[in-house]
Parts: C-alpha cells; structure tokens; sequence
C-alpha cells in the first residue's frame, strides 16, 4: 500500500489502533506503505488527545471485541447444545429398544375376592363429640353471610352427625364387627352462663337451664339411637371451660354445667346395662381401649407461645411426665379444628366444633373453620386405622 507524504485520519487511526494491539513498527510501516523511522517519530510527535481519533478507535476497538466475544460465545454453546443433543439422542434410542425388548404387560381385570366379613377381627368405633356451644346464636347477617349458628342449627348438624354415623358404621361392618361404640364427650356441651368466662354474653341466646334441658332431649335421642346399631356405647365425659358455674378460682373446676349434663345422661340411661359412663372429677382421663391409651382433655390448658402446634406438643410431652404414662392418642376439642399430629409418643387429635366460624373466630383471629366431628376406627394391634372428619353441614 503506498501513501503520499501526508497523513490522512485513516492512517492516524490504523498508527494508532495498530500500537494499542501491540502490533511492532515494522509490521505498522509496511501497511502503511512507510519507513519504520518515520512511522515511529509520527507516533511519537502527533498530539494523541487533540487529534480527534482516540474516540473514534476505542468505539471501534470495543465494537470488535464485542463481536469477538459473542462470537466465541456462540460457538461455545452450540457446541454443547449439540454434545447434549447427542447424549439425549443415544439415551432415548436405547430407552425405546428397552421398552421394545420388553415382555408384554398382560391386562387384567379386577374383580372383588368375594372375601367373607371375617369373624375375630373386630373394631370399636370411638367418636369425638366436643365444642357443641348449645345456646350460642350469631346470624347471616353479623357474619356478611358466612356462617350463622343457633338452636334450630345445633339439632340439624346433630341428626347430620347421626345419619354420617350410620353409613360409616354401615360400610365399615360389611368387613368386620363393630361391637362398641366409644364417646369422647370433651366438653363445652353449653355456651354458658353470662359472666362466668371470657366471653361475651351478647352471643348467648338462652339461659344455661334451657341450654342443659336442650342438650339432654337431643343428644340422648342420639344415643338412644346409637344403641339400635351398637351393642354397648362406653362414654366418656369431659368437662369444658365454657360450663363454669362462675369466673375461673371461683368456684372448683368440676363444679361445671358439662359435668351436671353428663350426670344427667348417667341417670336417665342408668337401667340400660349397655352403656357404661365414666366422668371424671380430674380435668383429664387417661382410658386404655383395645390395649391402646388414650389420654382425653378439653384442651383449654394447653398454652402456645406462637405456635399452636409446639403448644399441642408441649402439653402432650408435660402430661406423659406428670402421668408417667406415655398415651398413644391424646383427643381433646376446643381449638374447633379437626387436625392430627404425629408425636414422638403417639398421634394428638384434635376435633372441630358444631358452630364453626363464629364471629370471634372470623374477626378476631380470622379463622372460618368448618363444623366437624372426629370419627375413627381402633384396632387391638394396630390402633386408630381410620378417620374420617365429618361435616356436619352436609345434607344427608
């Protein structure tokens, strides 16, 4: 390439963009069609920041190796894409000749064994009754239409929690027998007297004698109906926190409507040998069934700092070491969620209630649980082998 003895502002881009790669003198001078020496005394001579090519050769230089590295990038990753594709081509051709060399499934149709309910492999049926607040009254409208409760509300999830016991025991006693009936009656039968806790009377529509008077004409039916199904029915009764007779040290604990009702029951079901009550004056009762124990409180002693469930296990461990008995099952109510937990010692089983979300549940803590009932099988070997939670607003 030859050149005039002038310097145009390509050439001084090239001079200068050629030594800033480190390209040598020599190699510059023979592009440029010029001496080394007089290629060398420009670069040295020509006052870089005023010649107005700096800007011009650094966007350049930056533009080339942006391409470079895109470029290098580019081959660098189709490379491997293609390795990978490889790799999954040859795993898919020897997946396909796996499958084709192997045997042929042969379909079957099932058909039921026609197995016979079988005669010593008997269970009990233990069913949960708590938190059924008789006398407790919210409406549609105080809650915006998301749940009501009152007497009328009571007796139809009562028939409802009837009916669903029927069809469980229906189902379950076409394989095996189910002689007993197991109650857990943890409590809080009645809303409670006005001022006699820490809630508020406003929600109590009628006096603690009507709520008793109630609880006795409906729950006895129940059990009077229970017994047409069951041999025996084995009950267990638990006092609660809403049927204090007055504030909490006032008064002693089994000093409580829960307590009265199920003394009640005892006494109007005291000539039928085939049910046995057991109600304790202790806030809990430790029953051992089909060799299992089960420990059953209310659950209004059980204290959280956070967490419900580090509660529930806390309660759990602190009882087994006042017991020193370890329970398999500990059943309680009040939280009014059906829930079971898994424990070093056993399972806990919490129950739902008949009211569901109430106004306090729904604005104080937000919480819209469902009316439900806990209702399991017990095994003498395996213990609890079913439950099912009943809804209790299910039309049956």
């Amino acid at each position: 390439m030859k050149h005039s003895t002038a310097w145009t502002k390509k050439d001084l881009e090239y001079l200068f963009q050629a030594k800033a790669e480190g390209l040598p003198y020599s190699v510059i001078a023979r592009e440029l069609g010029r001496t080394v020496e007089g290629v060398k005394s420009k670069f040295l001579k020509t006052d870089w920041d005023k010649s107005g090519v700096i800007d011009s050769v650094s966007k350049r230089m930056k533009n080339s190796k942006k391409v470079l590295f895109e470029q290098k990038t580019s081959n660098t990753l189709e490379r491997r894409l293609e390795t990978y594709k490889l790799r999954a081509d040859l795993i898919a051709d020897r997946v396909e000749k796996s499958i084709k060399s192997a045997p042929k499934i042969k379909h079957k149709t099932w058909t039921p064994p026609g197995r016979k309910r079988q005669k010593h492999r008997n269970e009990d049926i233990g069913l949960i009754l708590s938190d059924l607040h008789i006398g407790h009254h919210h409406s549609l409208e105080e809650t915006g239409g998301l749940s009501e409760y009152s007497i009328n509300t009571f007796v139809k999830r009562l028939k409802n929690l009837e009916k669903a016991t029927s069809d469980i025991f229906e189902l379950h006693s076409a394989l095996y027998k189910i002689p007993t009936l197991h109650i857990f009656c943890l409590g809080d039968i009645v809303d409670g007297m006005n001022n006699a806790g820490a809630w508020s009377p406003v929600y109590i529509e009628t006096p603690i004698f009507d709520q008793i008077m109630t609880a006795m004409e409906h729950i006895s039916a129940s059990i009077a109906y229970w017994l047409s199904m069951f041999k025996e029915i084995k009950f267990y009764g638990i006092r609660g926190n809403h049927g204090r007779v007055a504030p909490s040290g006032a008064e002693k604990d089994y000093n409580n409507w829960d307590v009265l009702f199920y003394k009640m029951l005892e006494l109007k079901f005291g000539d039928n040998p085939r049910i046995k009550f057991v109600v304790p004056k202790t806030w809990w009762h430790m029953e051992e069934i089909k060799g299992h124990n089960f420990l059953m409180v209310h659950g209004d002693d059980v204290k959280s700092s956070g967490s419900a469930i580090k509660g529930l296990e806390t309660f759990e461990q602190k009882m087994t070491g006042i017991l020193k008995k370890i329970p398999d099952y500990t059943l309680m109510g009040h939280f009014h969620s059906c829930a079971e937990l898994s424990t070093n010692n056993g399972k806990l089983i919490c129950n739902g209630s008949f009211v569901g979300g109430d106004v306090y549940s729904l604005k104080t803590i937000h919480r819209a649980s469902k009316s439900e009932q806990k209702i399991f099988g017990i095994h003498d070997k395996r213990g609890i082998t079913w439950t099912y939670n009943i809804d209790l607003e299910s039309k049956r």
